[in-house]
């Protein structure tokens, strides 16, 4: 019983090494806790859109070395800024909610023909694009999102490039990029028949059901938990998918009872709020190769308290989050049942 529960998914580690991993987890965290130092410590009207930012673009590149995580992170950075944007926008109209997250997520879901960096790239993108209509803004508030989200961006890979520059400069690094080799992914599997092609589908047109069913639900403040679940969980095989739909629930989980606990204890204390949003962060780069479980409570724990210090209650809101976590399982789970990889109905 003992060596079961050890080989079991909730303690399985890897398939990164958890020390490297999450030394560079901290790393990457550092421009987060200095722009929420600035958005919450000091009052900024950002309210954290520089620090999101900085969080969505470190994701990019985050098993590369500094140089070339560095350059996947200033690429990513103005289209983050660009989903930030169209999300703010199309937020305006429920069908352009559900098109333009149904669309992007196909989109980054292709990622997965080439490699899981470049599926990250695209996932980080869709991201950005599902807050900026979560938070249900003004059209005027388009700009800012994208200028924030950007600037977040560029910071997290300014920050890339100084520790290249600083430590890492005469180590030889091979970028991984070949636009060549991308083309020829792209091509070949853009059929049916190929498990990538069949994901972007059954990708984006789960996101948009998760769009259209926290609308139709009138679930409008914290209904984007929905196509959350269902972008962390979703992967093109069916067996990873419903490994990733038991972890997530049980990292939600304990990341809704940490958050939750801690905005409760310490209401108003922006300074302990920043330090926790921080080592959240850097735990959630950490152990994104190591343990989904713990990654999934690290990143909720992240969400909750920030949206608790932009005076949304985090212990009120405890349960629709849940139930958001709850619909996208199911439509994840649902959408293998319904549309099934070849091989994969037995």
């Amino acid at each position: 019983m003992a060596r079961r529960l050890q080989a079991s998914p909730l303690l399985a580690i890897g398939p990164a090494e958890p020390g490297p991993a999450i030394r560079r987890g901290a790393l990457v965290a550092v421009p987060i806790g200095a722009t929420l130092i600035l958005e919450l410590g000091l009052g900024d009207p950002t309210q954290g859109a520089i620090a999101t930012g900085a969080l969505l673009a470190g994701f990019p590149g985050l098993d590369a070395p500094a140089g070339p995580r560095a350059a996947w992170q200033a690429i990513a950075a103005p289209f983050i800024g660009l989903a930030a944007a169209l999300g703010v926008l199309s937020s305006q109209s429920d069908v352009a909610m559900v098109a333009a997250m149904g669309l992007l997520g196909a989109v980054a879901g292709y990622g997965f023909a080439v490699s899981l960096r470049l599926a990250i790239f695209g996932l980080s993108i869709a991201l950005a694009l599902m807050i900026g209509q979560g938070l249900f803004l003004e059209p005027g508030d388009a700009l800012p999102a994208l200028l924030y989200a950007t600037v977040g961006g560029l910071l997290q890979a300014a920050w890339s490039l100084t520790i290249w520059l600083v430590v890492d400069r005469g180590a030889k690094e091979e970028s991984g990029w070949s636009a060549r080799g991308t083309l020829d992914a792209f091509r070949a599997n853009w059929t049916m028949r190929s498990a990538s092609f069949r994901h972007a589908i059954r990708f984006g047109a789960a996101l948009a059901v998760g769009v259209a069913l926290y609308l139709l639900l009138d679930m409008r403040v914290h209904g984007f938990w929905v196509p959350l679940t269902i972008l962390f969980v979703m992967r093109p095989e069916r067996g990873e998918t419903y490994k990733r739909l038991a972890l997530r629930a049980i990292g939600t989980v304990l990341g809704l009872i940490v958050a939750t606990a801690l905005a409760e204890a310490f209401p108003g204390d922006d300074l302990l709020v920043g330090i926790v949003l921080t080592v959240s962060a850097a735990l959630a780069y950490g152990l994104l190769t190591v343990q989904y479980a713990l990654f999934t409570a690290a990143i909720t724990t992240y969400v909750v308290l920030l949206s608790d210090t932009l005076s949304e209650g985090a212990f009120e809101a405890a349960g629709q989050r849940a139930a958001g976590t709850a619909l996208g399982i199911a439509i994840a789970f649902f959408a293998f049942v319904i549309w099934p990889n070849p091989g994969e109905r037995e």
